[in-house]
């Protein structure tokens, strides 16, 4: 391939080298943008989770001390209904019966004060323990009054429970709304913590994502880059397979014309230099056959032979001179050119050839006429050595300003797709000189059919 003229392009080493390192650079930077994500990811998904058990913990934390606070707080007041039904019922049994659910009350506080704390060294465990020692002292203070006789419950009742009773249970509720507000403040603490860590888990969800873009950019840019350099090499090659093609194309036309010029040139000295030899050896031949007497008959026979060998010889010259350039073509046309050769296909290899022409394609340039009669040589060839045909039908028409040659045989047919061989290639090289085109349509079992179109110059004669 040649090279178009100031560019030189990289060397194939130098190049690999080069796709090799952009390919570990795009690898690491995908790979460590992957890695950013999954650990981002993975961290993200972890604070959220911890966070999420933290939550929970706090909800399920402040609703049993709610619940516990709140149980706590009936039972101080149903102590408190059950010590004033017990002091101030004139009824003695029903007295009794209070004092009963007095002690039971009391073995529920016990318990409910056993679950409730809070956290250790914090405002509302000690809140607690005051909570203890006040219901405590609530308890001590009404101890002495549940041994009463019925006479000292009726006369000292009253003034028991407004004097004894009545402020402790007060104290004891101030507490219990004191711890209320300690525990309030212990949730806003944690919800606060919890946005905090939130707030932390943003900012690292920020910072990654600054990685991210900051990586993504400078994979970007390397990418753009690894492209536009990639555009200009492709386009470099691109040029010089165009500027090869171009060349193989000239190389062509310059092989066909010689070619064709070189067979013209055997043609004519067969036919004009060794033809007339011949010519000139068969008459001399039957000049000295009349100086021979006809008594000598072995020197009348063999110069009979020389003779024959001559006449064979000038036949066979005439045929490979006719098949090198026939002179037909260009003194008759293209028809009669492919009309004679289909004889010739006909006379050595005993095919049915049949040529089927519209009109006379007479006054055609003489490129055009000399592709298509080539083709129509190169194609009835083919079949003589390889379809096995018996009958071929040669074709030859004009349709709106293009000539159509085809050639159909009956013979065994191949797969055109897949196998094309350099009498295709020859084909297709000489039709794109003159701007055609080649379609070869087989099938095994199915014959073959070669179609060649060309294009007719506009000021070519039309078929008449």
């Amino acid at each position: 391939m040649l090279e178009p003229e100031g560019e030189i392009p990289m060397a194939e080493p130098a190049m690999e080298a080069a796709r090799r390192r952009m390919r570990v650079v795009l690898a690491v930077g995908l790979g460590g943008m992957i890695l950013l994500m999954l650990a981002a990811g993975i961290d993200a998904v972890q604070a959220l989770a911890g966070i999420r058990e933290q939550s929970d913990l706090i909800r399920e934390d402040a609703m049993a001390q709610t619940r516990t606070l709140g149980a706590i707080r009936t039972e101080l007041l149903l102590s408190d209904s059950f010590v004033r039904d017990y002091l101030l019922d004139p009824n003695e049994s029903r007295s009794q019966e209070h004092n009963t659910d007095l002690h039971r009350v009391w073995a529920d506080l016990q318990r409910g004060l056993g679950e409730y704390g809070g956290p250790p060294n914090t405002g509302e465990a000690q809140m607690a323990t005051e909570l203890r020692r006040g219901l405590e002292r609530y308890w001590n203070s009404i101890s002495p009054s549940l041994g009463w006789s019925d006479t000292e419950r009726r006369t000292s009742g009253m003034e028991f429970y407004v004097s004894v009773v009545l402020p402790s249970r007060t104290s004891i509720l101030e507490i219990t709304e004191e711890i209320d507000d300690a525990h309030s403040l212990q949730v806003a603490d944690a919800e606060s913590r919890m946005a905090v860590g939130f707030g932390r888990l943003r900012s690292e969800l920020l910072w990654t994502f600054v990685l991210m873009l900051v990586a993504a950019s400078i994979l970007a840019t390397g990418s753009a880059f690894y492209i536009s350099r990639l555009e200009r090499e492709t386009r470099l090659r691109y040029e010089q397979v165009a500027a090869g093609r171009v060349e193989m194309g000239k190389l062509s036309e310059r092989l066909v014309a010689a070619q064709e010029e070189e067979r013209k040139s055997i043609s004519r000295e067969l036919h004009d230099e060794v033809g007339q030899t011949l010519n000139a050896l068969l008459v001399d031949a039957g000049n000295l056959q009349r100086r021979i007497p006809e008594e000598d008959a072995p020197s009348r026979e063999l110069l009979n032979s020389i003779r024959r060998l001559a006449d064979t010889s000038v036949n066979e010259i005439r045929d490979i001179a006719l098949l090198l350039r026939p002179s037909m073509l260009d003194d008759l046309g293209l028809t009669a050119a492919i009309q004679w050769q289909a004889r010739e296909v006909s006379r050595r290899t005993g095919l049915a050839v049949k040529v089927r022409a519209e009109a006379e394609a007479d006054g055609l340039p003489e490129a055009l006429s000399l592709c298509l009669y080539r083709i129509a040589q190169e194609a009835l060839q083919n079949v003589a050595r390889h379809s096995q045909a018996k009958t071929v039908q040669v074709e030859l028409k004009q349709t709106a300003g293009r000539l159509l040659l085809s050639i159909a045989d009956d013979g065994i047919g191949f797969d055109a797709p897949n196998v094309r061989g350099m009498g295709t290639v020859g084909m297709e090289e000489r039709l794109r000189q003159v701007g055609g085109t080649l379609r070869v349509t087989s099938q095994p079992g199915k014959g073959t059919t070669v179609a060649a179109e060309v294009p007719l110059p506009p000021d070519a004669p039309a078929m008449s």
